[in-house]
């Protein structure tokens, strides 16, 4: 299913997945009690899509890190699902203790030319089982490779 993104300044895209075509929808127009939604592409497509209303645009992704916990000493392996330029999203290998709030230092390695190791510092906003959305801490040198990152 496509995701919608809706920015705070009411950007926004989403692809046809029959042609790739940009279909370009009035954010205004979308029914804000309802997260799934349909549309119609002009190659003659209908599809659903989600409504994700976000601050900053979130890349999927799959990239291998690990994590570890401060002040508690866990640590294990992850794979980063999806990243911000403010957030992150992993799924840990192995069963963990991870509470919300709790701070962690998380490490992975962009899969671009750069391969650039990426360490931040990050506070654990909600739970899923293995699945993990966190937040960074600081904004640090690290912002410009994700940035680039992320447009590409």
């Amino acid at each position: 299913m496509n995701i919608f993104w809706i920015s705070d300044h009411n950007q926004s895209t989403i692809i046809c997945p029959n042609c790739g075509i940009d279909v370009s929808i009035d954010p205004k127009k979308i029914k804000v009690a309802q997260r799934r939604q349909k549309a119609e592409c002009k190659c003659g497509e209908i599809f659903e899509f989600t409504v994700e209303y976000r601050r900053q645009f979130r890349k999927d992704v799959r990239l291998s890190g690990e994590y570890s916990m401060q002040g508690k000493g866990q640590k294990g392996e992850i794979i980063v699902k999806d990243l911000s330029l403010s957030g992150i999203r992993f799924e840990s290998l192995i069963p963990h203790q991870i509470l919300p709030d709790d701070t962690l230092e998380v490490l992975f390695r962009l899969d671009n030319s750069s391969k650039k190791e990426i360490r931040k510092t990050v506070k654990a906003i909600w739970v899923d089982d293995r699945i993990v959305g966190a937040q960074y801490n600081e904004r640090d040198s690290y912002e410009k490779e994700l940035a680039f990152y992320l447009n590409f």
